[in-house]
């Protein structure tokens, strides 16, 4: 399991941007993504997420763009959403004082407002495009570590017994959720190895840091071509091993055993590409494969011809 630790929203020192850059990394890179906040899910915390408003602007899905694509198009490359609060003070109870859970808060806290207005319409917004984005979604409360401030400059060097119980549990609470629910990162139903993910990561950040928008498609399909180049080189490898195991040590022999031995080595080579390749260009590559395969038989076929003229003479 890879932690990305970002730096906090609301530099002073950075540009407008910025926030957003951060904000889209982390989303496109992981595949459970974890945002905290202190108090509670008011409305001033649902507006510091205002930024969810440009993601379709910093992040595009097709080569073309994507600030006109559904919203919840980008909930199928968006991670899972969990919603850390910390210092949280309130009760966890409806309307009707029934207990309710952290899940429960969060999802009540992004049920739209009443009314009209402009202000009303982009409160709405910042709910609608959470909702959309993050179809899988979590929330967890946690209460302040300690209640002496004095103590809580000093957290880090605290045992934890010396904290609050409650606080203990809830995080461990978290720890579990956490635990049981990540995934690995998986684009376009393909599960990334971590050179996979590198690359993605060389990527996105290369985009950005040119100012261009990072782009999903593009990203996959410069990760299709890295794994289907690999994949080639490895099944040539494969089918000149097996080809060697089955043949080289029999040479010369007859032209329809090679043939024989060729067809196997070629299915093994065949095979091992299919397992490795990624992507709809893998189709290109088998192509280029077959034709270095067959270029291969004619050689050996060649020697094995050679060999056997020789041993006819002797």
């Amino acid at each position: 399991m890879l932690v990305i630790d970002t730096e906090g929203l609301g530099a002073m020192d950075e540009d407008s941007t910025h926030d957003s850059k951060i904000f889209s990394l982390a989303l496109l890179m992981s595949s459970y993504f974890i945002y905290n906040s202190v108090g509670s899910i008011d409305e001033t915390a649902l507006q510091n997420m205002n930024l969810v408003i440009n993601l379709t602007k910093h992040i595009h899905l097709k080569a073309q763009g994507g600030e006109d694509i559904d919203p919840e198009e980008y909930s199928k490359y968006f991670p899972a959403f969990m919603w850390v609060v910390r210092d949280f003070t309130l009760q966890l109870i409806d309307e009707e004082g029934e207990p309710m859970t952290s899940k429960d808060y969060l999802e009540k806290s992004l049920e739209p407002q009443k009314g009209f207005s402009d202000s009303i319409e982009q409160k709405n917004r910042v709910r609608r495009l959470l909702k959309s984005f993050f179809v899988d979604r979590d929330c967890n409360t946690m209460v302040r570590p300690l209640t002496k401030e004095e103590d809580l400059q000093n957290l880090e060097n605290l045992k934890l017994e010396e904290l609050r119980p409650e606080f203990v549990e809830q995080v461990m609470q978290l720890r579990r959720k956490v635990i049981n629910r990540i995934k690995p990162k998986v684009l376009n139903g393909r599960k990334m190895t971590g050179e996979m993910l590198c690359n993605l990561a060389q990527t996105y950040i290369a985009a950005i840091n040119k100012g261009v928008v990072p782009n999903i498609e593009n990203a996959w399909t410069y990760i299709c071509k890295n794994e289907c180049v690999k994949a080639f080189h490895n099944a040539l490898e494969k089918y000149d091993i097996t080809l060697k195991e089955l043949a080289y040590n029999k040479i010369p022999m007859e032209e329809q055993e090679l043939k024989q031995c060729h067809k196997e080595a070629r299915h093994a080579a065949v095979s091992d590409f299919g397992q490795k390749s990624v992507g709809p260009i893998a189709s290109e590559y088998m192509k280029d494969l077959l034709l270095k395969v067959k270029q291969k038989y004619a050689t050996i076929r060649t020697e094995n011809e050679k060999e056997t003229r020789v041993n006819r003479r002797k």
